[in-house]
C-alpha cells in the first residue's frame, strides 16, 4: 500500500464521519435524500466490483437481483405481514441462491457473450414479476406499509452509510486473502489462473453470489424506502448501468474508487438536472466518455498518486494511461 493509498484511506474514513454527523447539523431533507441515493449506488458498485473490477467479468444483469431483492421485501411485509429487517434479509438471501444455482453455468461464458446473459436475466425476471398477479401484483406492483416516524429517512440514510461502510470493509479484506487474488488472476489470465490450481468456476460463481447478496438486500432496501415498487420501476436498466459507471470512473479492482465514483456523479448528475434540465443526460454523457477516454483506469490510480495526471500526457496519447 502505497502513502497515496493510505491518504485516500483517510480520506475515505473522514468523508464517513462527516456523513454519519451529517443529520445531527440539520441537513435539509433534499441533500439527505441525494446522498442516501449515492450511498445506495455506492452499495451497488462495490458489489458490482467483486463480479467486473476484481474478476474480470462484465454483468449487466444485477438489476435482476435488485429486482428480485426489492419483490421479495415486498410480497413478505404486504402479504406476510413480515417485519422490514427479516424481509430484507430473506430478499438478499433468495438473490444469493439463485444466483449460486445459476452461477456455474453462466459464468462459463466469457466477454460479451457473459454479458448479454446477464441481460437476458433481467428481463426474464421482469417478466416472471410482473406476470405473477397472484403475488407480486403484476404490473401494478405493490405498495408496501407507510413508516409515519419522523426519522424514518434519516434511519434508511444511516442504514445506507452503514451497508456503504460494511461492503467497503469486506472489499478490503477479501482483496487481501487467497480469494481476491484469486479473483485478480482470473482477470488477467484464466488460463493461467486455471494451470496455477485455482478453481475458476468456484471463485467466479462466490464473487457473483456475494455480489447479487448485497445488490438483493440493497434492493430490499430501497423498496422499503420508496414505499412502493413495480416491475418498470424496480427492474429499470440505470439500476445496472449507473454502479458500472460510478466503478468506472472512481477505479475497478479498489476498495475505494466505487465509493469515490458514487460520491462524485450522483451529485454531479443532480446539480446537472436542476441547472441543465433540458441537456443533462448529454452532459452527463459526456463527462462520462471523457472520462472513460482519458482516465481509463478511473481516478483512483491519480489520486493516489500511482500515476501523474497531467495535461500534456493525456493529450499526447491517451491509451498509454491503460498501459
Amino acid at each position: 500500500m502505497t502513502r497515496g493509498d493510505k491518504i485516500l484511506y483517510i480520506v475515505c474514513g473522514l468523508l464517513f464521519a462527516a456523513m454519519a454527523l451529517l443529520p445531527l447539523f440539520g441537513a435539509s431533507g433534499f441533500l439527505l435524500r441525494t446522498i442516501t441515493l449515492a450511498l445506495m449506488y455506492a452499495v451497488m458498485a462495490l458489489a458490482w466490483n467483486f463480479i467486473g473490477g476484481y474478476t474480470g467479468y462484465s454483468a449487466f444483469g444485477n438489476v435482476a437481483f435488485f429486482g428480485i431483492g426489492a419483490t421479495v421485501t415486498g410480497v413478505m411485509m404486504t402479504k406476510m405481514r413480515w417485519d422490514f429487517a427479516p424481509a430484507v434479509l430473506l430478499g438478499g438471501v433468495i438473490c444469493s441462491l439463485l444466483s449460486f444455482l445459476i452461477g456455474p453455468a453462466l459464468l462459463r461464458l466469457r466477454g460479451h457473450y457473459f454479458a448479454v446473459a446477464t441481460l437476458g436475466i433481467a428481463n426474464a425476471a421482469r417478466e416472471i414479476v410482473a406476470g405473477w398477479d397472484d403475488v407480486t401484483g403484476g404490473g401494478i406492483g405493490l405498495n408496501l406499509p407507510l413508516n409515519t416516524d419522523k426519522d424514518f429517512y434519516t434511519l434508511i440514510y444511516y442504514i445506507f452509510l452503514m451497508l456503504t461502510i460494511l461492503s467497503a470493509v469486506i472489499t478490503y479484506l477479501i482483496s487481501r486473502n487467497k480469494l481476491g487474488f484469486g479473483w485478480l488472476a482470473i482477470r488477467e489470465n484464466e488460463e493461467g489462473a486455471k494451470a496455477l490450481g485455482i478453481d475458476a468456476t468456484l471463485y467466479k460463481t462466490l464473487a457473483w453470489v456475494l455480489a447479487c447478496f448485497i445488490v438483493g438486500i440493497t434492493g430490499g432496501i430501497y423498496a422499503y424506502y420508496n414505499t412502493a415498487i413495480s416491475p418498470e420501476a424496480i427492474f429499470n436498466p440505470l439500476y445496472s448501468t449507473t454502479p458500472i459507471l460510478i466503478t468506472l470512473l472512481g477505479g475497478t479492482g479498489t476498495v475505494v474508487g466505487p465509493i469515490l465514483g458514487a460520491m462524485i456523479l450522483l451529485p454531479l448528475s443532480t446539480w446537472l438536472l436542476f441547472n441543465f434540465p433540458g441537456i443533462q443526460p448529454a452532459l452527463l454523457g459526456i463527462i462520462i466518455i471523457l472520462t472513460i477516454i482519458f482516465l481509463p483506469r478511473g481516478l483512483y490510480e491519480y489520486l493516489s498518486g500511482r500515476r501523474k495526471l497531467t495535461l500534456a500526457a493525456l493529450l499526447k496519447n491517451p491509451r498509454d494511461n491503460q498501459a
